[in-house]
């Protein structure tokens, strides 16, 4: 009975561990993040990475289950970006094998995006939305737009 009670002990422990782990950084990080460190668009297929460069140009990187990249096919995006009142809209042109955006994102510290996705040119166009910010998350260490924490 000591052994049993022993061994049932020590499996909660063990199943107990995880849930330790996440409860010390505050963050489980179930969300999967892009490989060059954008956003993974939800829905999407080949999976499209949501990338802001430096210059605050856009790349949509497309990739298949294994997060391998593949080349754009026919998909098109267009975003609409959004800050205290005024939008910008950016359109995407195939450069290789990504979407770029022909320009670059306003400025600001947040802005509110709407990312229209389309799998083919007369596919219903899936909208995506999420704030930009332009900063590091403390935790994951990714750009706040692309973090995984799901704070």
């Amino acid at each position: 009975m000591k052994t049993l009670l022993t061994v049932l002990t020590l499996a909660g422990v063990l199943c107990a561990v995880p849930t330790i782990l996440n409860a010390e950084t505050g963050h489980d990080h179930e969300r999967v993040g892009g490989p060059k460190g954008g956003r993974l668009l939800e829905n999407t297929e080949p999976r499209a990475e949501f990338y802001i460069e430096k210059d605050r140009m856009v790349i949509i990187t497309f990739y298949d289950d294994a997060l391998k990249p593949v080349a754009a096919a026919e998909q098109t995006v267009t975003v609409i970006a959004e800050t205290e009142g005024n939008k910008t809209t950016l359109e995407f042109e195939k450069k290789g094998d990504v979407l770029v955006s022909k320009n670059a994102l306003p400025e600001g510290h947040a802005l509110n995006l709407v990312v229209q996705f389309k799998q083919t040119a007369d596919a219903k166009p899936l909208n995506l939305r999420f704030v930009y910010e332009d900063h590091i998350c403390g935790v994951c260490k990714r750009a706040e737009y692309a973090c995984i924490c799901e704070h």
